[in-house]
């Protein structure tokens, strides 16, 4: 598995912090839509969604299974791909928990933002092993 570097432009930052942000204690999530060029993907832009975890979303988010295919449907006619989900870890660090390993996929990136008392503290890109075993830190590179 090849550790990819993720293009994101202040936009798509500013769209996935501010909304950790505004949906503090829970957790946010979303998707960033883009392209891939060798181990290179490069966001276009951000697309929140609503965290549908009917309880304990300060711990766990749910995106709709509609929302995710309306996503990957822009996204395909659009000669684009779902390159990262993104999700919140209130009170909590931007590591990947032994949840987010269960429930990943290989293949595509996984923003995590840590969000301490309301504000974010840090980012970082993960893509989970192809064995599913362990999660690999990906670069974060700023866009146009």
């Amino acid at each position: 598995m090849a550790i990819m570097t993720i293009e994101i432009n202040d936009a798509i930052r500013s769209a996935m912090l501010d909304q950790a942000e505004s949906c503090f204690p829970n957790e946010s999530c979303g998707f960033i839509i883009g392209s891939y060029a060798g181990d290179m993907a490069k966001g276009d832009y951000y697309i929140p969604c609503d965290n549908d975890h009917g309880h304990n979303q300060q711990r766990r988010f749910l995106i709709d299974p509609m929302a995710y295919q309306l996503a990957e449907d822009t996204a395909d006619a659009n000669g684009q791909s779902i390159i990262s989900i993104v999700h919140s870890h209130p009170d909590h660090p931007d590591l990947p928990s032994e949840f987010d390993r269960l429930h990943a996929w290989p293949g595509i990136s996984y923003i995590i933002i840590a969000v301490f008392a309301g504000q974010v503290r840090s980012y970082r890109s993960w893509q989970l092993s192809d064995d599913r075993s362990v999660f690999h830190q990906e670069v974060i590179n700023p866009g146009d």
